[in-house]
């Protein structure tokens, strides 16, 4: 008998998409890596309903495939010198999300996709987490990794983290990855895996010494064990963020070789072969992924967490910018999704897609309940994406980076076809703001600024910024360089985690902080919580009360 259609077969939906020529290269390219040439998908997220295709596994599996610095023309389908042949197939395989936005630098990314909330709000927009940070995610964030982990799936995280590093409710195993090889910093060297001259390699906890081997390809391998050792009585999901290609700029020679062709000049022979070398990582794990028979019933994402650094090889030709800035070079990446049956192959999706919404989009496509009330800031795509409904409303998104120069930030948000870019240079003692305003449905690459012929959008915009930017912790991020005078490394980043038995669950204010100081500093950003200052003023008003004669 004939299987009804899944509600989430692309063949059966409304048009949504347009039709999307890929050219796949047929060269030879599989990385240097051993184990590599396998078919890709940068991230397998299978289908879970009622009424699946016959052969879907009760609940799809899902990867996510995360690039570091990767640019916008540095992919093969969008005709880049680079031969990516597996990040080809997943773009002629699944939909091209082509207007899909990543913050504009990595660990604001990273919070994003793993929370599925505004990094402001989380005190992590403007800068990273550097090693000098004792910052990261709060003991009471809820993650992706917690969702799919209490819905029965098999988490597991291969690569870099960047969300925090020095105490142990930080870590990926405390957000719900049960299994994590990996490390913890950014700009890890690829040989000898060391961070400010101390090793940063480890698995759940325990440091992993693997000297000398390059790191894409260590991340190629851990990520095919965690799939070829899973139980496959329970569906997996698989968060690989490559390192790749990120600096330092290092590669095999025998890849660099390859590139020859191409200039010297910013590296742009080693970021070449970086990436060359993650795609051959990408198509070992979509490898693993046939051999072991669940390819078909599992949704594969792929995406940069911002745009490509032109000062370290990548190229977001011909959109204006790159990392660390809100131009769309900086923030807008590339991205596909792999859906076999689900999604339409070989197709685009037009509307806006934020990083912020992969959470509810993935949960809702995998059929995983996320908790009650649990703060989220995303929109559920999927209806969109998967069914081809009419896409959610949403409201504007926004930008920010104070890197990599300290007291140059840039600001952005997109509310319908307006976009205000905002560049704040703060000075000893004054603080300049450049505006530009563009229309992204005319005008993509951002060569038209309309500042000056629409002053009410400009004003309009940069009030929600304004306001937008209060919502930041007062402690949060903000753009450091090197580290403080009295600070310095352990020798062994696994080892030098604070443990919980350590650690009290939680910060409370001890400070009786007066609704003065708090009116003052409320534009800057967020001194305490509603209930904090709620408590804090009654007991003013309580002092007050006793002090009158």
């Amino acid at each position: 008998m004939d299987q009804p259609k899944s509600r989430f077969d692309a063949r059966s939906s409304p048009t949504f998409v347009h039709a999307y020529p890929f050219v796949v290269s047929n060269r030879t390219h599989w990385g240097s890596w051993p184990g590599a040439g396998m078919p890709l998908v940068l991230v397998l997220l299978a289908a879970l309903s009622a009424g699946a295709p016959a052969g879907a596994v009760e609940r799809p599996n899902v990867v996510i495939l995360l690039a570091d610095d990767l640019g916008w023309a540095d992919v093969g389908y969008r005709d880049g010198e680079i031969e990516t042949p597996q990040i080809d197939r997943l773009a002629a395989e699944g939909v091209v999300l082509d207007r899909f936005y990543s913050e504009p630098i990595c660990s604001p990314t990273r919070a994003a996709l793993m929370t599925g909330q505004d990094p402001m709000k989380l005190g992590m927009a403007y800068d990273q987490v550097h090693p000098w940070y004792n910052a990261g995610l709060s003991p009471d964030a809820y993650t992706i990794a917690e969702a799919f982990r209490d819905a029965g799936y098999q988490t597991g995280m291969v690569g870099k983290w960047h969300l925090g590093h020095t105490q142990a409710h930080q870590l990926p195993g405390a957000h719900g990855f049960e299994h994590f090889h990996g490390h913890l910093q950014t700009n890890t060297d690829y040989y000898t895996h060391e961070r400010e001259s101390g090793h940063d390699l480890q698995e759940n906890g325990n440091p992993v010494d693997l000297a000398g081997e390059y790191l894409t390809h260590i991340q190629a391998r851990e990520a095919v064990r965690f799939i070829e050792d899973r139980d496959p009585k329970k569906p997996f999901f698989l968060y690989v963020p490559f390192t790749a290609p990120h600096s330092p700029m290092q590669a095999p020679e025998d890849t660099i070789a390859q590139y020859g062709h191409l200039p010297k000049k910013n590296f742009r022979r080693e970021y070449a072969a970086m990436v060359h070398e993650m795609d051959g990582a990408i198509g070992a794990i979509l490898g693993a992924l046939d051999r072991q028979g669940v390819a078909d019933d599992t949704l594969v994402l792929f995406f940069s967490d911002n745009g490509g650094s032109n000062g370290f090889g990548g190229v977001n030709t011909p959109l204006r910018g790159q990392k660390g800035q809100s131009f769309e070079g900086g923030i807008r990446v590339p991205a596909a999704l792999r859906f076999p049956g689900r999604v339409a192959a070989g197709s685009r999706y037009e509307e806006l897609v934020s990083v912020m919404d992969v959470f509810p989009t993935l949960a809702t496509a995998a059929g995983v309940p996320t908790r009650p009330g649990a703060p989220m800031d995303g929109v559920d795509m999927w209806p969109a994406i998967g069914r081809g409904e009419k896409p959610p409303e949403r409201g504007p998104v926004f930008f920010a980076s104070e890197i990599p120069i300290p007291g140059l930030i840039h600001l952005a948000v997109i509310d319908g076809r307006f976009k205000l870019v905002q560049v704040v240079r703060e000075g000893q003692t004054e603080t300049r703001v450049t505006s530009l305003l563009f229309d992204l449905e005319e005008d993509p690459y951002e060569r038209s600024d309309l500042a000056a012929e629409q002053p009410e959008t400009v004003a309009r915009l940069a009030a929600l910024i304004r306001s937008w930017r209060s919502q930041h912790p007062m402690a949060g991020l903000r753009g450091t360089l090197v580290a403080h005078p009295g600070w310095v490394a352990p020798h062994d980043w696994a080892e030098a985690v604070t443990p919980s038995r350590l650690l009290q669950p939680r910060w409370e204010n001890e400070l009786p902080f007066p609704k003065a100081l708090m009116d003052a500093t409320a534009e800057r950003g967020i001194l305490v919580d509603e209930a904090e200052r709620r408590k804090l003023e009654q007991a003013e008003a309580a002092q007050n009360a006793l002090q009158k004669p």
